[in-house]
């Protein structure tokens, strides 16, 4: 699998075959972008609305995007996404990699689909991030070609996802669901670095908790518009 803006920045020949790739290339690259822009405002539409937090465990107004165009997507994903899951979720190590783990697993039924046409997906996950809970959605669009002849370069399929990043409101949350958040993330085989890491977390959230209940910080939240009075 490649990535769509390296092949065509990877063109430097001038011949008339180097001239019908780019132009092809191009135009993939330009349809994938399209996608992208269509999938991020589907987010936005999506996470301002207050109706899936009745079903969902929801973020509020994401605060970081990521899209990407690919083609020749197959059952082993390239390091370019690894890169990309690598490069926007943050937190620790063992988060991380259980993470990507969770990520690929739940990509595999559209990369290993070779129905032609199009097929789309949309997943989102719920972990521990820095002291917070955060919400990534992912929409995915894979568009399989009836023949490799149909562009140039053996181009077989298109694939296009987008990645959203978005809060969740701790305190509409279950201990039970934390923990299970935790354990899916870190491992269940690793029950120490969850409770650590459950009570790590736990620990700021009140610490802020009490904080704002100082009556000097109430009195200025009141101001600021932040608290209001019953």
């Amino acid at each position: 699998m490649s990535k769509i803006s390296n092949l065509i920045d990877n063109i430097t020949g001038k011949t008339e075959a180097d001239l019908k790739l780019k132009e092809q290339l191009t135009f993939l690259q330009k349809m994938g972008e399209n996608k992208a822009e269509v999938f991020q405002n589907e987010l936005k539409l999506m996470l301002s609305s207050d109706t899936i937090g009745n079903i969902e465990i929801t973020g509020k107004r994401a605060f970081r995007y990521f899209d990407a165009q690919h083609v020749n997507i197959s059952r082993e994903v390239d390091r370019s996404i690894d890169k990309a899951i690598d490069d926007f979720f943050m937190g620790s190590a063992g988060v991380k990699a259980g993470f990507q783990k969770i990520v690929k697993q739940s990509l595999d039924g559209l990369i290993g689909n070779t129905s032609i046409g199009e097929t789309t997906k949309h997943m989102f996950f719920v972990y521990p991030e820095n002291f917070a809970v955060v919400r990534v959605d992912v929409k995915c669009y894979k568009y399989t070609f009836s023949s490799k002849d149909i562009f140039a370069n053996n181009v077989e399929n298109v694939f296009v996802y987008t990645m959203a990043k978005s809060i969740v409101d701790h305190t509409k949350l279950s201990v039970d669901e934390l923990i299970y958040m935790v354990t899916e993330m870190i491992g269940s085989d690793k029950i120490e670095g969850v409770k650590d890491f459950v009570k790590e977390l736990r620990s700021v959230w009140k610490m802020l908790e009490d904080d704002a209940r100082e009556p000097a910080n109430i009195l200025t939240g009141i101001e600021n518009g932040l608290l209001s009075v019953k």
